[in-house]
């Protein structure tokens, strides 16, 4: 059974790498950045400005072992105030302006939004990110990354939210819990299916 651990600061740089390796061909992010050449560059510059304005919200988990944080990694947002989450998504949004320009996405990330205003405002925690590099998926891997948390969720009698940027991710999702609640259709783009977990 793998278990998850937090990672450490100097930790970040392979966490990016890892993240922007297994989110290439995502539905949303290819939706976002439609240049397939120029998306590994422009997804390590977006993960890289998400954790670093992310930095004390966040919780960085990656599998236990001395290759994991180059195998798989886990971005969870704790609970929260909503106001004070805004305000770090408007840093990594500033941070990401200039990268969004010159990719010509800023019109296509405004078709997003409704994604964003679906969050919930209830204290829960939130798996913002969760990826496995392809060479190592199906190996359990994400789903240490996924528990560590859900089992604090248990504990605490908190809920947790996710949105599956690939629905074909939504059957893993569902093993740990999650269920559908809704979800959005992006104007010229992909079907966001919208999860929940309550707590065991």
């Amino acid at each position: 059974m793998t278990d998850a651990r937090t990672i450490g600061p100097g930790e970040v740089p392979d966490v990016v790498a890892t993240l922007a390796n297994a989110f290439v061909h995502d539905p949303v992010l290819a939706f976002l950045f439609d240049d397939a050449d120029r998306r590994p560059a422009q997804l390590a510059a977006l993960f890289a400005n998400r954790l670093a304005a992310g930095s004390g919200f966040d919780e960085i988990l990656a599998p236990t072992g001395p290759d994991g944080v180059s195998q798989c990694a886990a971005l969870w947002v704790g609970p929260h105030d909503p106001d004070d989450m805004e305000a770090a998504a408007a840093e990594a949004g500033a941070a990401n302006r200039a990268l969004l320009e010159d990719a010509g996405a800023m019109e296509r990330l405004s078709r997003l939004f409704p994604i964003f205003r679906a969050h919930p405002r209830t204290p829960h925690w939130y798996l913002a990110f969760v990826g496995t590099r392809r060479a190592d998926r199906g190996r359990g891997l994400a789903s240490a990354c996924i528990e560590a948390v859900t089992d604090r969720c248990d504990a605490d009698g908190l809920g947790a939210y996710l949105e599956s940027s690939d629905p074909d991710n939504v059957p893993l999702y569902e093993r740990h819990g999650f269920v559908v609640t809704g979800e959005v259709a992006v104007d010229g783009g992909p079907t966001v299916p919208l999860m929940w977990r309550d707590p065991r």
